[in-house]
């Protein structure tokens, strides 16, 4: 016993050491700044929305962005584990900076700990885990997400092939309900890689239950519908938001489908702020398709193709795959199984399902190693810190821009806080032909000071009524755009200076002040521009 903690204490004091160097400066400003994307603000509002809603009135689902639509937490993946974990340390006062940036790291962190435990049971080799791990966790593929909450979130996918191992060889029903819980946990935590994962052993499982006796299939396979049951039952509630929301958001149209899947080329790119990035960057992908393995990864993964196994023909599956669904709407099977299955129609970036190709890179690499040092048994630790350092050297990355973020309300948020209920639209709003701006992520983060709900918002789907706004905003402040407003119940304008030009600023704030059913209420200097709000009276 003493043995296996100071093993699992080991693993977890190397790949947390690892991934502080490898994100690093992001663990010096653990409480202050975060990866300067909106994605990392939208993660930041779900878990902070999470720990509000949990034990208030708020309805969970009900997010207050997007006002009046429901069910708005699950216009994205909601990272309802996630917020679950976070929700006890944010209401004891921790900061949604800090406990988003310890789930991130801790994320990548586990997932190394979680491939080395696989990779250890399918190899027996300590060694050849720790290489597997180093793989799975810190492959550039994880810097192009590194801003994604849900896409760190890959723990349980190697601890669910790990149950399952052990459910085929053993043939123990607690193993397969340790399978169907991590199958449960993965969704709560990202649904698209649950999603490709479930693909993937919809073909796996089958392969690998035709070498079980006849016996042992029937009962492995009354197991499996049993667990998978339970698991169903778990997990409808939560897909139940997402099914209810297709009448509102609808389905992902074939365009962005086509623009976030994967070309075989793309398997030859890394993360453009790589230091190879002359040689593998740019020119061979675009954001979400930066998919190359790394050539360490490749050259002791093709090592482990030698000497064939039933094991060894589950990983392939599950990489060939991911393989193919990564690649997207570039093949017509991506097209077969959206039209079989109704979750692929609302996923955006069939390219995510490389996660399955690293996961089966990582395990045949693991293979490799373990091959190598059955021959030369002397290089167990020499070589494998070796082999471990070349691996890290060749994913380090130049790390991105952090953007700074107070951990105290601004001065609106905090008089927004004191107010009765009121609904708020902040200005400007993006350009309906350019949804992806920061201004949105901002607002949506200065919300969780005071959790008005407001007419903003930003999100993997946008409503109707949200890209109605943006057509009509645009001739603000004529008549007809406040009217609109009313009609949509806003309570309070916000104009922020920062975002708006000078002129643009002043011409605005001047027509609403000479109206006689708008006021102005409070003013809040603020660097880059001052925050002004006007009170519309109906």
């Amino acid at each position: 016993m003493r043995r296996r903690f100071v093993e699992i204490a080991g693993v977890l004091f190397v790949f947390g050491t690892l991934t502080v160097a490898l994100t690093w400066p992001q663990a010096a400003h653990l409480r202050t700044h975060v990866p300067s994307f909106d994605d990392s603000l939208l993660s930041i509002w779900r878990i902070a929305w999470i720990a509000h809603a949990i034990g208030s009135p708020a309805p969970l689902a009900d997010a207050n962005i997007f006002n009046p639509e429901a069910r708005t937490l699950a216009y994205t993946d909601a990272v309802l584990l996630q917020g679950l974990v976070a929700t006890p340390f944010i209401r004891a006062g921790a900061s949604p900076v800090l406990v988003y940036n310890l789930l991130i790291l801790g994320s990548i962190a586990l997932s190394g700990a979680a491939m080395y435990l696989l990779a250890r049971r399918l190899t027996g080799s300590w060694p050849a885990a720790f290489v597997a791990g180093t793989i799975f966790a810190f492959v550039t593929f994880r810097f192009d997400h590194v801003m994604h909450l849900e896409l760190q979130a890959t723990v349980f996918m190697p601890l669910a092939l790990w149950f399952l191992d052990r459910a085929f060889e053993d043939g123990r029903r607690r193993d397969v309900a340790g399978f169907g819980v991590c199958l449960v946990l993965q969704l709560l935590s990202g649904i698209y890689y649950t999603v490709f994962l479930a693909t993937a052993l919809a073909v796996a499982i089958p392969l690998r239950s035709l070498r079980l006796t006849s016996e042992r299939r029937r009962v492995f396979a009354r197991q499996l519908v049993v667990v998978g049951a339970l698991a169903a039952i778990c997990a409808l509630p939560y897909l139940s938001l997402y099914l209810q929301n297709r009448t509102t958001v609808g389905e992902r149209s074939d365009a962005d489908v086509w623009m976030y899947s994967a070309t075989p080329i793309n398997y030859l790119s890394s993360y453009p702020a790589k230091l190879e990035h002359g040689l593998w960057g740019g020119p061979l992908g675009r954001s979400e398709r930066h998919l190359f393995p790394g050539i360490a990864a490749i050259g002791l993964a093709l090592m482990g193709l030698r000497g064939w196994s039933t094991r060894k023909t589950t990983v392939a599956v599950i990489g060939t795959v991911g393989l193919v669904l990564s690649l997207g709407l570039n093949t017509p099977i991506y097209g077969w199984v959206r039209e079989l299955v109704f979750t692929y129609r609302g996923l955006r970036a069939p390219a995510r399902a490389a996660i399955l190709v690293m996961l089966a890179v990582s395990l045949f690499a693991a293979y490799g190693w373990a091959a190598i040092l059955a021959r030369c048994p002397r290089w167990k630790l020499v070589g494998t810190g070796l082999v471990m350092a070349v691996l890290t050297v060749e994913y380090v990355t130049i790390p991105g821009e952090l953007l700074p973020l107070a951990n105290r309300p601004p001065a609106l948020a905090h008089w927004l806080s004191q107010q009765p209920r009121s609904v708020v639209v902040e200005l400007p709003l993006p350009k309906a032909d350019a949804l992806h701006t920061i201004q949105d992520g901002l607002y949506m983060y200065a919300s969780t000071f005071h959790w008005q709900p407001i007419l903003n918002g930003y999100s993997g789907f946008y409503p109707r009524s949200y890209l109605e706004l943006l057509d009509q905003i645009r001739d603000f402040p004529a008549g007809h755009v406040i009217a609109y407003l009313k009609q949509r119940r806003v309570d309070l304008i916000v104009l922020h200076g920062r975002f708006l030009k000078p002129d643009e600023f002043g011409r605005w704030a001047a027509a609403l002040a000479a109206r006689g059913d708008i006021e102005q209420v409070a003013q809040f200097p603020e660097p880059g521009g001052d925050d002004l709000v006007f009170r519309l009276r109906r």
